[in-house]
């Protein structure tokens, strides 16, 4: 199963539209999903292990896909294939 991870800040504007954005995709697609805080343990760890240096990061099966809101139809696409 595809594993999507979405990095936040509470401080980001741009968050809140791409957790709607996966939010409505885990309704259509199924797949497992997490939002994770920038400024959290868990969220400092994954800042230092991809080298992330904005948000929102989308980490799709451990890798980078997306830096910012992503597009749905491309979004949609990675998660019809595998990354």
């Amino acid at each position: 199963m595809v594993k999507v991870t979405l990095v936040t800040a509470q401080w980001c504007h741009f968050c809140p539209t791409a957790k709607k954005l996966w939010r409505e995709l885990k309704e259509k697609f199924d797949f497992e999903y997490s939002e994770v805080d920038y400024d959290s343990p868990e969220g400092e760890k994954l800042v230092a292990e991809f080298s992330i240096v904005s948000v929102p990061t989308t980490i799709i099966d451990d890798k980078i896909v997306f830096v910012g809101v992503p597009d749905k139809n491309q979004a949609s696409k990675t998660l019809e294939k595998p990354v």
